[in-house]
């Protein structure tokens, strides 16, 4: 029987805990906790090097203190480390220290939760004044159609799968962290047109249209992404190298990509990016040498989700442009078009899936796969249009047998 009364220890255990547990324990998605640590180490042990002392827990000690005991002081310090901020953003764009606007609140976000976590109240309003404005006008886009091409010419089987996920479906590459087996379910199309995610014996001939892959699972930020055929099919592909590699079929809540080796070690987002990367030098897409200015003009992984995020938003929907539009913000994990929107507007996984089959030509990769699609769906058109013509047909004769009919009489 779990016990329900709260004890003193307890109580004086989460009292004595540390800054940085509490920290911790704020986060619930694993990247970003990674994220957040990352952060917070640079600018408790870096930036305010000359300010605090000792490694990191100490610092975050030593830092909340001051926050406790002296907020004004904790206020200007990280006014003074919005000043440093900003002046990098005013530097040449070439500049090594340049810092893009968009990124000064990376630093305070981690921050903010660890002062949170702690009870300590500072006036963020002031902090985020001093902000600058998004004046980014660096021109950056999404990867083409044709790029991803290439790229899948020099993948192997976890690669290929890594880019047909993220194309596909516009996950963030802290998305691929979590992924286990069981979050990866495929949705048929029955004969008689309708969408459903188990197929019976009965429904052999029932086809996979996309998949769903359960993103965050666990957490609050959890949602349904989708993925076409044709990325479905190269997880599949992939499986077999994961049962190669670890010598045994993987369970349901073991994690789908996972480091080299013996050990089913779950992917960090460092590899995730390590195998993408070398995959983009391979193909000669982003050579050696070649960048002029601190950014490439297709973010690595942001440019799948850019490229997700255009195909969609140019597929057309029979949906209200509205309808359509928060769709398409839950499927990239978005709260939607207002805060409001993920509790007065649930979409279910069939709903959302109707959705995503309009953009998943758009989406498919490969030529000849797309190819395949259009003539598939030009197909159920043709034989909708025979039905409906045979259902017209029909109706007439009966209305010409009751016409007559009623003449007779």
């Amino acid at each position: 029987m779990v016990a329900m009364k709260v004890t003193k220890e307890e109580i004086q255990r989460t009292v004595t805990e540390s800054p940085l547990v509490l920290f911790y324990q704020g986060i619930k998605a694993d990247a970003t906790r990674q994220r957040y640590s990352r952060m917070l180490k640079l600018v408790l042990c870096n930036m305010f090097e000359e300010i605090l002392d000792g490694d990191l827990e100490q610092r975050a000690v030593q830092f909340v203190k001051h926050g406790r005991e002296n907020p004004d002081w904790t206020r200007d310090l990280l006014l003074i480390l919005s000043r440093k901020l900003r002046d990098r953003t005013g530097l040449p764009r070439e500049h090594p220290e340049y810092l893009n606007p968009a990124s000064i609140g990376m630093y305070f976000k981690p921050i903010k939760k660890l002062l949170d976590m702690n009870d300590i109240v500072i006036s963020w309003k002031r902090i985020y004044a001093t902000y600058p404005e998004l004046d980014n006008v660096h021109d950056t886009r999404g990867w083409t159609r044709q790029e991803i091409q290439r790229m899948l010419r020099f993948s192997r089987p976890m690669d290929r799968a890594m880019i047909l996920v993220s194309a596909s479906s516009g996950i963030r590459i802290g998305g691929f962290t979590g992924l286990e087996w069981q979050d990866l379910v495929p949705i048929y199309r029955t004969a008689d047109g309708a969408l459903q995610m188990e197929r019976t014996e009965s429904q052999d001939g029932a086809e996979i249209v996309c998949a769903t892959l359960k993103i965050y699972r666990g957490t609050s930020e959890s949602y349904p992404a989708f993925v076409t055929p044709e990325a479905y099919h190269s997880i599949q592909d992939y499986r077999e190298e994961w049962m190669a590699q670890i010598g045994r079929e993987p369970r349901q809540d073991e994690p789908i990509f996972i480091k080299s080796g013996d050990l089913q070690r779950r992917a960090t987002i460092a590899t995730v990016r390590k195998h993408v990367s070398t995959v983009i030098a391979r193909a000669r897409l982003r050579v050696p040498g070649s960048k002029i200015s601190r950014r490439y003009d297709v973010p690595m992984m942001n440019g799948f989700r850019r490229f997700w995020n255009k195909a969609c938003k140019e597929s057309l929907s029979r949906d209200s442009p509205l309808s359509s539009l928060i769709k398409k913000e839950f499927m990239m994990g978005h709260v939607g078009l207002v805060k409001l929107d993920r509790n007065y507007f649930k979409s279910n996984i069939v709903e959302l899936a109707e959705e995503y089959l309009n953009a998943v030509p758009n989406l498919t990769i490969d030529d000849a796969v797309r190819l395949r699609e259009s003539n598939r769906r030009k197909d159920e058109r043709i034989r909708k249009l025979e039905d409906e013509k045979d259902t017209r047909i029909s109706d007439l004769e009966e209305m010409v047998r009751q016409m007559a009919t009623h003449m007779k009489k």
